[in-house]
C-alpha cells in the first residue's frame, strides 16, 4: 500500500443540492464516526477525520477486518456506528450467509452535516461524534451497556492492493467493494439505490435515519477535499 495513504482523510460532502447532481445514487445517511479503514497483511487501522486511530477502541471490528482482508490491502471509507445492528438484525449473522434486501436496509448510516463536512469532520445530524480514542471508548461502552454493538459500515473503496481507485467512477468502486469485502457480524456494506428512491426513503425514515446522501454515479474520490459531486440533506418528512 502506498505510504501516502496514511495521510488521507475522508472526502467531504459539497454544498450542491441533489437536483443539481447528474445521475446520482442515493444512500441513507448513518449515525456514527466517519473513518478510513486501512486493512491488509500489515494490520488494521481505523483512522478518523482528525487522524486518530480508533482500532484499539474497537478490537472486534479490527479483528474481523483483519480476517477478511488478510490477503489484500484495502482502504475503505465508512462509519463506526451502532445503527447497523440496533434493530437486532444481523446480531447472529452467519459470515457465510448473504443478507437479503431487508437486512441491507438496516445497514445504511448517517453521514456528515454539510457544514461540518466542509471542516473535514464526521459529525452527524442529531448525534454527537467521538473524535478521540477516549471518547470512542466511552461511546463503545455506552453502546455495550445498551447491548447494541458497534459495527463498521463500508461505503466506498479507495485502494485495492497496489491499485489506486480514486479516479475510478463511484459505481465501479462500489462493485469492487462488494467483491472484496464480505459481510459479517461487525462489518457491513451500505446499500444504495437510484432515483426514484421514494419507497426506500420511507423505509429508511421509519428505521430512524436522519438524512440522505446523494452521490454522482461517476464521481471520483478526493481524500480530505470537498467534493461537489456529493450532497448530504436532512431526511425528507414525506
Amino acid at each position: 500500500m502506498q505510504p501516502e495513504t496514511r495521510t488521507w482523510r475522508p472526502q467531504a460532502f459539497g454544498p450542491r443540492k441533489p437536483k443539481e447532481l447528474s445521475n446520482p445514487i442515493v444512500e441513507p445517511a448513518w449515525d456514527g464516526v466517519r473513518i478510513l479503514a486501512h486493512a491488509g497483511p500489515e494490520g488494521v487501522r481505523l483512522i478518523d477525520a482528525e487522524g486518530v486511530d480508533l482500532a484499539a477502541a474497537h478490537p472486534e471490528i479490527a479483528e474481523e477486518l483483519a480476517g477478511v482482508t488478510r490477503d489484500e490491502a484495502l482502504v475503505i471509507d465508512g462509519y463506526l456506528t451502532d445503527q447497523a445492528l440496533r434493530s437486532g438484525i444481523g446480531v447472529d449473522f452467519d459470515i457465510d450467509q448473504t443478507p437479503g434486501l431487508g437486512e441491507h436496509m438496516t445497514q445504511f448510516f448517517l453521514g456528515q452535516k454539510a457544514a461540518d463536512a466542509m471542516a473535514g469532520r464526521g459529525q452527524i445530524p442529531g448525534r454527537a461524534t467521538a473524535r478521540t480514542v477516549g471518547q470512542a471508548e466511552a461511546s463503545a461502552a455506552a453502546a455495550a451497556a445498551e447491548q447494541v454493538p458497534i459495527a463498521f459500515v463500508a461505503v466506498d473503496l479507495l485502494v485495492l492492493d497496489e491499485d489506486d481507485l480514486r479516479d475510478v467512477p463511484l459505481l465501479e468502486r462500489k462493485r469492487l467493494l462488494e467483491s472484496v469485502l464480505p459481510e459479517g457480524p461487525r462489518v457491513r456494506r451500505t446499500t444504495f439505490v437510484r432515483e426514484p428512491a421514494g419507497s426506500f426513503i420511507i423505509t429508511w425514515r421509519a428505521l430512524g435515519f436522519g438524512g440522505l446522501a446523494y452521490k454522482e454515479a461517476n464521481s471520483r474520490y478526493r481524500p480530505g477535499a470537498v467534493n461537489d459531486d456529493w450532497s448530504l440533506i436532512p431526511m425528507p418528512r414525506r
